[in-house]
Formats: C-alpha cells, sequence, structure tokens
C-alpha cells in the first residue's frame, strides 16, 4: 500500500510531463528555436575558419553578447511561459486541475518539462560552439564546462520565474520578452546595484564556480549566484503551487 501511494504522483509526474514535452515541442515556434540555437555554432564555425580561438574574445562575442543575452533567455520564457499557457488560454487546465493530484506535483511536473527543454536546447548549442572554438585551446574545455554551468543556471532561473508569472497573466511572454531587453539586456549592464535581481548575473556568477570567464559585466561572485538562483527557484515554485492551488473548479473546489 505504501508502494503504491509512493508510486502514485510519481507516474502523475511523468505523465503531466510527457503531455506538456509534447505541447512544447508541437509547436511552430520550437523549430524558430531550435533554428536560433545553431546562431552560437554557425558563429563558432566562422571563428573556427578564421583561426580566431581566442578564450576573451569568442567569450564576450558569442557567450555573453548571444547566447546569454538573446538565446538562452529567449528559449528559456518561451518554454516557462507555454508550460501552463496553452491549456489556460483554451480554458483545459481545469481538466488537470480535476484529477486528484497535489498541486505541487503539478507545478514540478510543468516546471521540470520546461527547464529540460531549455537546457537542452541551449546547453547543447552552447557546448558545441564551445567545442569548435575553444576544444583544443589551454583552459578550453574548463571554459565551455563555466559556459554551459551558467546557461543551464540561467534557464532554468527564467523558465521557473515565467512559469510562475503564466499562472498570474497571459501576458507573461510579453512581460518576459521585456524584461529580457530592459531589464536585462540595459539595466543589469549598465547598472551594477541591481545585480542581486538579475538572472543574468545569477547565470554568469554560477559559471565562476567553474572557470572565471573574462566577461566584464559579470558581478556576482559563485557562491553568491549560486545562492539567488536557488533561492529564486524554490521562491517561484513555491509562488506557482500557491497560485494552482487558487484556481476554482466549476461547481466546486
Amino acid at each position: 500500500m505504501n508502494r503504491s501511494n509512493t508510486l502514485a504522483p510519481l507516474t502523475a509526474v511523468l505523465e503531466i510531463s510527457r503531455i506538456t514535452l509534447r505541447q512544447l515541442t508541437g509547436r511552430r515556434r520550437t523549430l524558430l528555436l531550435v533554428l536560433l540555437s545553431a546562431l552560437p555554432i554557425l558563429l563558432a564555425v566562422a571563428f573556427r575558419l578564421a583561426n580566431a580561438t581566442e578564450v576573451d574574445r569568442f567569450t564576450r562575442t558569442s557567450f555573453d553578447a548571444i547566447t546569454v543575452t538573446i538565446l538562452m533567455p529567449l528559449v528559456a520564457i518561451l518554454f516557462g511561459a507555454g508550460a501552463f499557457g496553452a491549456e489556460i488560454d483554451d480554458g483545459t487546465v481545469v481538466y488537470l486541475l480535476a484529477k486528484p493530484i497535489r498541486r505541487v506535483w503539478i507545478v514540478l511536473a510543468k516546471a521540470v518539462s520546461a527547464m529540460v527543454m531549455a537546457v537542452l536546447l541551449t546547453g547543447i548549442s552552447t557546448a558545441i560552439a564551445g567545442i569548435i572554438v575553444l576544444g583544443s585551446v589551454p583552459d578550453g574545455i574548463q571554459v565551455v564546462e563555466a559556459q554551459v554551468l551558467g546557461v543551464v543556471v540561467g534557464s532554468v532561473c527564467y523558465a521557473s520565474l515565467f512559469m510562475t508569472v503564466s499562472l498570474f497573466t497571459r501576458r507573461a511572454l510579453v512581460l518576459g520578452i521585456g524584461y529580457m531587453l530592459i531589464w536585462e539586456g540595459a539595466l543589469s549592464v549598465l547598472l551594477s546595484g541591481i545585480a542581486n535581481y538579475s538572472i543574468r548575473q545569477y547565470a554568469l556568477g554560477a559559471a565562476g564556480l567553474i572557470y572565471k570567464l573574462p566577461i566584464e559585466t559579470a558581478r556576482l561572485s559563485p557562491e553568491t549566484g549560486m545562492t539567488l538562483a536557488i533561492g529564486l527557484l524554490v521562491i517561484t515554485l513555491v509562488v506557482a503551487t500557491w497560485k494552482l492551488m487558487r484556481f476554482e473548479l466549476p461547481g466546486g473546489d
């Protein structure tokens, strides 16, 4: 009996994750994101052909300017906002909530699905691009590992945050793109005082656990970046669970 009770939530999480992954990967925008994720790889090929394999130059041009600033947040925001977005838009979320499953398991299933998609898409692109350019230079593999770690941390934070935002408003995607362009793209670069509230800075800081990347805009220590990232993840998941518990079903709760 105890084993049955233990397996029930796991089975529910796996089923919800399977459905969510199918929803996230079945849209045309996913194909566009795959094409976008090829940009760092194409740039890496250009660097390699030009024999420009300097760690500093490649990190600033490809990783900082493209991957962390554009690719990582855009991919994670789209997947995060889409985890609940389609079901809320068409009203089918009530069928999901009608199932005898604790809300926390639903949130975890949705969050993990969005995070996995974001991490895979951006992380693989970052790893391939880094190996193409830095695979044969001193400390190159460490630099690539640091970049991938930063992408993983940033993707998880973005996906979790905007999955939660999507439970409060149908404009989560618009808010996410605005956040990416204004707060992260401009303000966090110009104003060092808001680093503690910047997912971009969490990602750059976390990368320092493996290698201190030559990026002037990295303003948080590795320990601080990871601590704040974990804190954001926990808070967003708790808030998402709280919000989901307050969705009312027709005819009762």
